[in-house]
């Protein structure tokens, strides 16, 4: 399990697409720089147990999904903290964001752009694939 420093970070895909919530409770997107403040900044806060939570800095939400993990569930805000599993990839500050806790249906679920070809482009939970680049974020800090 990966470990990163507390803080705001921007959790992007190749080619500049940023996790994007425009609205608290909404479905989580990605999205190119929006210029709205605080909608594509997460505050990552490690947990004793060596997860973390990933909450948006402008609605005061977390990264989650409804009920029980399953594969192709959306990703959305929240109020409840949802625990994830920052796993380091290939590339330095680059994490897939696994759902704690093992395998469901035999495979562990994470957090990966959904396989619905609308725009905005959403997320979901699909299942993990570690030596997928594409399928890990890169946080990048912010001061």
């Amino acid at each position: 399990m990966a470990t990163i420093p507390n803080g705001t970070y921007g959790i992007v895909k190749p080619g500049e697409q940023n996790l994007t919530l425009s609205e608290a409770k909404a479905p989580v997107v990605v999205l190119p720089p929006t210029g709205q403040p605080g909608e594509q900044e997460w505050h990552v806060q490690s947990l004793s147990d060596g997860n973390v939570t990933i909450k948006n800095l402008r609605h005061d939400t977390y990264l989650s999904y409804d009920g029980v993990p399953e594969v192709n569930k959306m990703l959305r805000g929240s109020s409840q903290e949802t625990p994830w599993q920052l796993r380091q990839s290939a590339q330095p500050h680059t994490f897939h964001i696994v759902v704690p806790g093992g395998p469901v249906d035999g495979v562990e679920l994470a957090a990966d752009l959904s396989l619905l070809r609308i725009f905005p482009p959403m997320t979901a939970l699909r299942p993990l694939q570690p030596q997928e680049l594409n399928q890990a974020w890169h946080f990048q800090f912010h001061e």
